[in-house]
């Protein structure tokens, strides 16, 4: 931490105490200090390497309150405007500086009323900040940074067009950074052509939380694909896991699949309304569900700490959709694993060829059978009543009906009843 004692301010410092920071991470390392002295920067690092701190950090560090837009940070979906906008308020908290999150989906007359109030900064997609721009509620004489945050998810969705107007619009002594998972042909081109001799950064290195990630595979025909995902989740229900399938209407499929099996389940896609999806990531980040199922529009706007599985249920249709998918977990340098569903040899293939370039290793998933699946969860059953009767005193009204239970049937047939009837609601509820 000496590069935050040595050239932050007091108030960041404070900010990133009470925001629970206790070391930078590789990126924030390499890439503050640069951006502090004023260096255009690409960055290349995956989601969960803490990219978003390493921008805003600084940027803020280099602004004072003036209710107009200093910082304009882009990015590809509203999940992710959230989120950056979340985590700015966080490290900007005591500067009176103002923060807004535009977003299409979400009310005009909100937005422009926040504009009239005046901004420091904003943070938006690429539609929505050209809307504001032709109604001149959105001003960019004043930006000293504009900031493209995975910056090839956004030209892969097709807003490159809209990024060079905006990029053209903006002061050109401005400070300009550029993140990105992957740099693609695409991404570089417009570095060059925009950004102003570049300092490029690197954040994956060997102790990157990606070596946090742990990736499996599992061979299975896709009929069964179902079946086995939930002899999975009966294991492991009680963690946080995303599900990722390449249609709406298999995430819908497998949402209702798992919601008759009574796990906690919800899912999200394209085609559900802004405050639909953004209830349902809540949900997921407040633990409310504990398995979330979803099309690759969740791959880059989800940012949660504590996922514990990835599961490409189906098959990823590119590198970098398996990429930013398995960067959901593993985040911030917790642990986490990804665990890929193969159904023919070529996605086998593909999967070791791609480890074999990412330099990670892939093993087989040995997932128990279903035998062996009922007696693990008999066991922890098992556990958790003897924990609740060492904690728990038992009422005197519930030892009588006890009592003449076991003078009708038995006292053994009666523990056996019940314990097979909790077997089988285990799996919806914790008791």
């Amino acid at each position: 931490m000496n590069l935050i004692n040595t050239l932050l301010s007091d108030r960041t410092k404070e900010n990133l105490q009470s925001s629970g920071y206790k070391t930078l991470t590789d990126i924030q390392e390499k890439v503050i200090p640069l951006i502090l002295e004023g260096k255009d920067v690409i960055a290349q690092s995956r989601t969960g390497t803490g990219k978003t701190a390493a921008f805003i950090i600084p940027s803020l560090e280099k602004i004072e309150p003036g209710k107009k837009p200093q910082i304009l940070v882009l990015v590809p979906t509203r999940e992710l405007a959230l989120q950056v906008s979340e985590e700015t308020e966080k490290l900007s908290r005591n500067s009176k500086l103002r923060i807004l999150a535009v977003y299409g989906g979400a009310p005009m007359e909100n937005q422009l009323r926040s504009f009239r109030f005046g901004v420091d900064v904003v943070i938006g997609t690429p539609g929505r900040i050209l809307d504001h721009l032709a109604r001149k509620s959105l001003q960019l004489a004043n930006l000293k940074f504009v900031i493209l945050d995975e910056a090839d998810e956004m030209i892969n969705k097709g807003f490159l067009a809209d990024i060079e107007k905006i990029i053209k619009m903006s002061p050109p002594e401005r400070q300009t950074l550029l993140f990105s998972a992957t740099i693609t042909p695409p991404v570089a081109k417009f570095a060059n052509r925009y950004l102003k001799n570049p300092v490029r950064i690197s954040g994956e290195t060997k102790n990157a939380p990606e070596n946090d990630i742990k990736h499996y595979y599992l061979e299975v025909a896709s009929r069964q694909k179902s079946f086995f995902l939930i002899d999975f989740l009966r294991l492991h229900s009680s963690e946080l896991i995303i599900i990722f399938a390449n249609t709406k209407r298999m995430v819908e499929q497998i949402n209702e699949r798992l919601s008759k099996e009574r796990l906690k389940v919800d899912y999200i896609h394209s085609d559900l309304s802004q405050s639909r999806r953004t209830r349902v990531f809540n949900k997921f980040r407040a633990k409310q569900i504990s398995l979330l199922v979803a099309t690759d529009v969740a791959a880059r706007g989800l940012h949660v700490d504590d996922i514990a599985y990835v599961i490409n249920y189906d098959f990823p249709q590119s590198s970098e959709f398996y990429i930013h998918r398995i960067g959901r977990t593993g985040r911030a340098g917790a642990s986490g694993q990804a665990i890929t569903f193969i159904s023919s040899p070529q996605e086998k293939k593909w999967l070791f060829s791609l480890a074999r370039q990412k330099g990670y290793k892939v093993e087989p998933l040995n997932l128990p059978n279903r035998s062996q699946i009922n007696q693990i969860l008999e066991d922890k059953l098992l556990e958790k009543i003897i924990n609740k009767m060492e904690k728990t005193e038992t009422h005197r009204s519930s030892n009588e009906k006890i009592k003449k239970l076991s003078e009708k049937y038995g006292a053994e047939r009666v523990a056996n009843t019940l314990f097979n009837l909790l077997a089988k609601s285990c799996q919806a509820k914790d008791f």
